[in-house]
């Protein structure tokens, strides 16, 4: 049963994830309207940002694509899930003590929320099947 709930909550990050290939994509207008929409200000014009969201995006896009590759056999490639997990959950923590008094409250928490939970859940699922084999 650990198995399987791991197998899901591993595909639904991956689907979440791999959503960001549509910022790889997307025109700078539409970059500019969602950093905007999101309250972040005018979207900086300068090449450099437009070059780290869509390396960003690719990077979270890649990401997906491997936990989406790790739920295809969750004991085969138990150590690369449990690295993928905790490494998220260390770039989240570091990200966002970088960035404390550059981004808004809500995204800081819900970065570190998110991110958390997800590695926690994950940590928990893979123990519990590992304890049930």
């Amino acid at each position: 049963m650990s198995e399987r709930l791991l197998k899901i909550v591993l595909r639904l990050n991956a689907a979440v994830m791999l959503l960001a290939l549509v910022a790889v994509f997307m025109p700078k207008s539409w970059m500019a309207i969602a950093h905007e929409w999101l309250g972040l200000g005018e979207f900086p014009q300068q090449p450099i940002a437009e070059y780290l969201a869509r390396a960003t995006s690719a990077l979270y896009a890649l990401l997906g694509g491997a936990f989406l590759i790790c739920s295809s056999d969750v004991r085969r490639y138990g150590h690369m899930i449990t690295y993928l997990a905790l490494a998220a959950a260390g770039v989240s923590v570091a990200v966002v003590i970088s960035c404390l008094n550059d981004l808004p409250t809500w995204w800081l928490v819900g970065d570190i929320v998110t991110v958390g939970a997800f590695a926690i859940i994950v940590l928990v699922l893979q123990y519990m099947a590992r304890k049930g084999r």
